[in-house]
């Protein structure tokens, strides 16, 4: 994989950084060490901090947080991101033991919401960032070991679907092969990117590092957020109507949602499908494109429709979890296998789902949103009226741009494992800790 070129010194204060990791706790025979790491995204900063049993092989989140906006929102203020991002800090810390607080290593890595932002305005942020946090008496963390950078989009990808056959019982917390059946593979969505990681087929050897030549591809400006607000920009005399549920009155327009999910499809496909174009014919466009995977034969037969399992988390699962909650409140609707099948839909179930629920009136949906007792645990007001262009998009994306065949059932949607988030922040742990212990050696 190609990741981002690091100098020597990086390299020299990364190994730094994990000589300070050990914060070793007596826990009968166990030992623990803990981390904190701060996942700075598009629309917020969220917070975990990690004890994990390497005897036992368990991770554990004590403490899990996000703080809105994320930390690109502040690019023309950098210093105005420390106040909320220092008190979500402190009250996490607030969950250790108070003698291991200052010996426990942070890092703050950003993804594509500041790999979107150009390089001077993510280096004011990481610069304000550390100046912020290490002069203030209340940072509670390992000062000399701050880690904050951006990260590529393929160490974010890698990172992910470390996490999952951490929490799958599949790899070692040094990153082996525990042998116990194929790989899994994953796909995240965010606001403003894509990820796909797909571990290479012999890391179901017991041993083989689950690391070594993965395929991981990362899409900046094809997340879910980024993708509609393109569209509702380009769209010309409210064609985008039927990506909103009947009703909704959309943004900037006297117009309401008409949901046609068949139509909201087109739009969509017509307008990703053009900009795959434009990247793989651009010599000077940034690589990987979206689409490509689909018109890789070895990649799609032997992956994408042969014998490699899926976990889809984030934004993926947010939606499609969505689309449940609100075919179990219709249940006279068409999508009826959806629910049945789910969390392991095919495609061709969840496209009928999402036309019934498209195809459904906001007001409702609205009205239990708002309510706190009935509310979709992982939709908000802000979220709530897109539910339906997002759960479109899904189906082009997973169908056309990646080459997932209608009537299989290789993607498990889901968020956790025994309650373990299935999120990049554990595997980047992993796999920084991996790294250092190989060059020690």
């Amino acid at each position: 994989m190609n990741f981002i070129h690091e100098s020597v010194s990086a390299w020299r204060i990364l190994i730094q950084f994990l000589l300070f990791v050990f914060v070793l706790v007596e826990c009968g025979q166990a030992e623990v060490e803990h981390f904190a790491v701060c996942d700075a995204g598009s629309t917020g900063t969220r917070l975990y901090i990690f004890a994990i049993d390497i005897e036992a092989g368990r991770a554990k989140s004590v403490f899990v947080k996000k703080t809105k906006p994320g930390l690109s929102s502040y690019a023309e203020n950098p210093a105005a991101a420390i106040p909320s991002l220092l008190k979500l800090l402190v009250e996490g810390s607030k969950k250790l033991p108070v003698a291991i607080r200052s010996k426990t290593p942070l890092a703050i890595f950003g993804t594509a919401g500041m790999r979107l932002l150009p390089a001077d305005k993510q280096t004011a942020i990481w610069t304000a960032v550390r100046n912020g946090l290490l002069g203030s008496a209340e940072f509670p963390f390992a000062g000399d070991s701050l880690q904050a950078r951006t990260v590529a989009g393929d160490e974010e990808g890698l990172w992910a679907v470390l996490t999952a056959n951490f929490l799958a019982g599949r790899m070692s917390h040094d990153l082996l092969s525990l042998g116990k059946g194929p790989p899994l593979g994953l796909m995240d969505l965010g606001g403003s990117s894509t990820q796909i990681a797909i571990p290479a087929g012999r890391a179901a050897k017991k041993g083989e590092k689950l690391d070594a030549d993965a395929v991981v591809h990362s899409y900046l400006g094809f997340g879910m957020t980024y993708i509609r607000e393109t569209v509702r920009k380009t769209a010309k005399g409210g064609v985008d109507a039927g990506c909103y549920m009947k009703g909704y009155p959309i943004e900037g327009t006297k117009l309401l949602g008409t949901g046609d999910a068949k139509a909201c499809r087109v739009i969509i496909r017509e307008l990703v499908t053009q900009h795959s174009h434009q990247c793989q014919t651009s010599p000077e466009a940034e690589r990987p494109c979206l689409g490509d995977l689909a018109h890789d034969p070895s990649v799609v037969d032997t992956f994408i429709n042969g014998h490699v399992d899926f976990y889809a988390v984030a934004g993926l699962t947010y939606v499609v979890d969505f689309v449940r909650w609100w075919l179990e409140l219709n249940p006279g609707v068409a999508g009826q296998s959806f629910l049945k099948s789910y969390p392991r839909p095919s495609l061709s179930e969840l496209q009928e789902a999402v036309g019934s629920m498209c195809a459904g009136d906001y007001a409702p949906v609205m009205d239990r949103t708002a309510d706190e007792n009935g509310h979709h645990p992982f939709t908000a007001l802000d979220n709530a009226p897109f539910r339906c262009f997002q759960a479109n998009y899904i189906l082009v994306l997973l169908g056309t741009m990646y080459g997932f065949g209608r009537d299989g059932r290789s993607i498990t949607y889901l968020l956790d494992v025994d309650g373990e988030d299935l999120e990049w922040p554990l595997g980047a742990l992993l796999h920084q800790r991996a790294r250092a212990s190989s060059e020690e050696l």
